[in-house]
């Protein structure tokens, strides 16, 4: 019997993990926003270039829709409802997505990215193993796909 009260730990912890890649995709996000249009490549800077622009684009959309995902899952675990497969769904997208812009900022600052100075670096390093701790992504993209082949989801 003690599934149930764990599957609840999990959950909590979970929605933690997920609030704390937001805010590590914010801080990211900032960080390109910030220095993209001081480096300059080939005589233009960074924050011309289109790539770094979808970047940018792809990073803020990703974060608010994540956002949202966090708060939904949260008012659910406080209205006492199931969040098991939202969970599932809300860790594996926000810390994937933490780690793909931390990392498009670190190819931004270059270098200067990768440098254990960088708030980026340590970011880097705590977004990779968030996306081991409370289930590694694939096990919890496994879980949804379950879920929604089931009809549960």
């Amino acid at each position: 019997n003690g599934w149930a009260p764990l599957q609840k730990r999990l959950n909590t912890r979970r929605l933690e993990i997920s609030a704390w890649a937001i805010c590590a995709s914010r801080r990211a996000l900032d960080m390109i926003v910030d220095y993209a249009p001081q480096r300059v490549t080939f005589g233009v800077p960074l924050s011309d270039r289109q790539a770094v622009q979808w970047w940018v684009t792809e990073a803020k959309t990703n974060i608010h829709a994540c956002r949202l995902m966090a708060q939904h899952a949260a008012l659910k675990i406080d209205n006492g409802m199931d969040v098991s497969s939202e969970m599932s769904l809300l860790k594996a997208f926000s810390t994937e997505m933490a780690w793909t812009i931390t990392d498009r900022a670190m190819q931004v600052y270059g270098g200067m990215g990768v440098s254990k100075e960088s708030p980026l670096y340590l970011l880097a390093e705590h977004m990779r193993l968030s996306r081991i701790y409370e289930g590694p992504t694939e096990v919890h993209k496994g879980r949804v796909a379950r879920d929604i082949f089931s009809g549960r989801f």
